[in-house]
């Protein structure tokens, strides 16, 4: 082709090239993922295959290997690979629902289709078996309480730390309330092999239909989760893209579809978790100003009032 575009995310380097895009793991361990070694990040590029076919084998076509030298890399040859990378097929990144919604194009048809494709795909979706620790309320508690430590590192402004306080009590005394009904919901088959990521920039419209993409593929604990926390990252991203109106449709759209209104109880401890865990996204993303994790951040306060 004649032009490559380079995408980076905190984990991942991404190659467009004409039709194609070529999704490569950047080499690093962190306290969530360990791609240190290329068995590693060979493993999670067919995990992340076999995972995004699911809902989008359209777009997740293979997983290629680059061969030659770090100074003169090839594609698809026959020699020892140094790296390894997903192929998928190209999208017009207008499409994403991130995109779609600042433009003021977000419809609720289209958050109706999503729901249809949602509630089929957690329907659908293996469960977590009910001896496995996934969806235990001390295994949910885990990631939501780590965000604390890990935002009062990335954030240190004057009174974060109170503010972190207050979410992180609030937090604490919700699992104490709904742990009974987190384990009534294992128990039922509602903890399953989710998407695990599903904020708006993880969605395209194509063709009028909006497509799940860029599912977590690199812990099982952030994917085999119960449906409802899945659900709320999409309602509470509506509610960061300041759509209410739409938020409030995709739930009502979902629940209709796969009747789990029990879900309600969980949803505002689910949407604080996912608005303090985009809060860390931006912390760490961000090299110049913190103010989307802050926005996050006010988020979760807001939603922690009744």
């Amino acid at each position: 082709v004649q032009q490559v575009e380079l995408v980076q995310t905190h984990i991942s380097w991404v190659l467009l090239a004409g039709e194609f895009a070529y999704k490569i793991k950047k080499p690093l361990k962190l306290p969530f993922l360990d791609f240190s070694t290329l068995a590693q990040r060979h493993a999670a590029c067919l995990d992340e295959l076999r995972l995004n076919r699911r809902f989008a084998p359209d777009i997740y076509l293979d997983v290629t290997s680059i061969v030659g030298t770090p100074q003169n890399p090839r594609f698809d040859g026959q020699d020892t690979p140094i790296e390894y990378a997903v192929r998928m097929r190209r999208f017009e990144e207008a499409g994403r629902l991130d995109r779609v919604c600042a433009r003021g194009e977000l419809q609720p048809g289209h958050l109706s289709n999503l729901a249809d494709t949602l509630a089929g795909f957690h329907e659908n979706a293996a469960v977590a078996p009910a001896e496995s620790r996934f969806g235990l309320p001390e295994k949910i508690a885990k990631p939501a309480l780590d965000n604390f430590h890990d935002l009062a590192l990335l954030l240190p402004y004057p009174g974060m730390q109170v503010r972190l306080n207050a979410v992180r009590a609030w937090t604490e005394a919700q699992l104490a309330q709904l742990a009974p009904l987190m384990q009534a919901r294992k128990l039922a088959g509602r903890v399953r092999e989710c998407h695990g990521d599903l904020h708006l920039a993880n969605l395209v419209l194509i063709d009028q239909r909006v497509r799940m993409f860029d599912c977590i593929e690199f812990n099982e604990d952030l994917r085999w989760i119960d449906v409802a926390s899945e659900v709320a990252f999409t309602y509470m991203d509506l509610l960061a893209h300041e759509k209410p109106g739409l938020a409030n449709w995709f739930v009502n759209e979902v629940w209709s579809r796969s009747g789990d209104y029990e879900a309600a109880r969980l949803l505002r401890f689910y949407a604080v978790y996912r608005a303090m865990v985009r809060a860390k996204v931006m912390a760490i993303q961000s090299t110049q100003t913190h103010s989307k994790a802050l926005a996050y951040i006010a988020l979760a306060e807001d939603l922690m009032a009744p």
